[in-house]
């Protein structure tokens, strides 16, 4: 059995650590899992196990941190690494003058990576394009910033046992997902949000790899063309209704940062909703 996931791999825009198990109640019965915006992974790591698992990302920043937690030894390392570096302001500014692309070292990348994402204010505080302060703040509910720090080095070991049997990649995500593509897999997209959804006031910094609204519409008719199911997390918006026709929308209210509510919503494309259909009626029939 594996043990509780009881915190995110990385505080990551758009991430859904909070939100997983309500996204993951939604899931149909598949074989195959793929994650092709991986991010954080907050899904993959809080779901059940699958007979097969991918998890894939465009930016090799993040996909670097996964690759070190799926090696025992590199994870150990990183676990070290982690637990001598001060939760520091000092620490914290001299990670966004360094261009990780030119670290050649994967566990120093990685911590590197961890700690700015946890020590920035905001969930888009991984990637060091994004302007961000410190988080030093002590006068909230729970444990302050710095006890989270404390604390994250003794979750590793419940990553690397998650992460054991998952394929990590980085690729194009149709590419990825016509690999895996099949009447008994899962996709479940969660892409940067719709520019008319977010606030725009900060530029696009937010995120490394980012889409157009052509991207994302030509995403939704990839999706539609696929055999397996389709899963797509998002805000609502007018282009997501204008060409998510025949695709079921959940939704419930969730924050952003800053606290500020929105609504999030979760597509399932017709394969998807036909096998919600199927287990519906098994279990009404046990």
């Amino acid at each position: 059995m594996i043990a509780e996931i009881k915190r995110p791999v990385l505080r990551y825009h758009g991430g859904k650590f909070l939100l997983a198990p309500w996204i993951i109640s939604h899931f149909p019965k598949h074989r195959i899992y793929v994650e092709p915006f991986g991010g954080g992974g907050s899904v993959l790591m809080q779901k059940p196990r699958s007979y097969a698992e991918v998890y894939n990302d465009k930016w090799d920043t993040v996909v670097n941190v996964f690759q070190v937690l799926r090696d025992p030894d590199l994870s150990a390392n990183l676990k070290r690494m982690l637990e001598l570096t001060p939760f520091s302001r000092t620490e914290f500014l001299k990670t966004g003058e360094i261009d990780l692309r030119e670290i050649s070292d994967p566990v120093e990348k990685a911590r590197l990576t961890i700690f700015r994402s946890f020590a920035g204010f905001g969930s888009a505080s991984t990637n060091s394009k994004y302007a961000t302060g410190f988080r030093a703040n002590s006068h909230r509910s729970g444990t302050t910033p710095a006890q989270d720090w404390v604390n994250y080095p003794a979750n590793i070991e419940t990553f690397v046992e998650r992460l054991r049997g998952v394929c990590i990649e980085n690729r194009d995500f149709k590419v990825i997902t016509e690999q895996h593509d099949s009447p008994e897999t899962l996709h479940f997209w969660d892409p940067p949000y719709v520019h008319e959804t977010r606030n725009m006031q900060r530029g696009n910094a937010a995120y490394e790899c980012e889409m157009t609204d052509e991207q994302h519409i030509e995403m939704i008719e990839f999706g539609n063309s696929l055999k397996g199911m389709v899963t797509i997390c998002g805000y609502d918006c007018d282009l997501y209704q204008a060409h998510l026709s025949g695709w079921m929308k959940v939704s419930r209210k969730a924050f952003a940062d800053g606290a500020a509510e929105r609504v999030e919503c979760l597509w399932l494309n017709p394969a998807a909703q036909v096998r919600q259909k199927q287990l519906t009626i098994f279990s009404s029939k046990l």
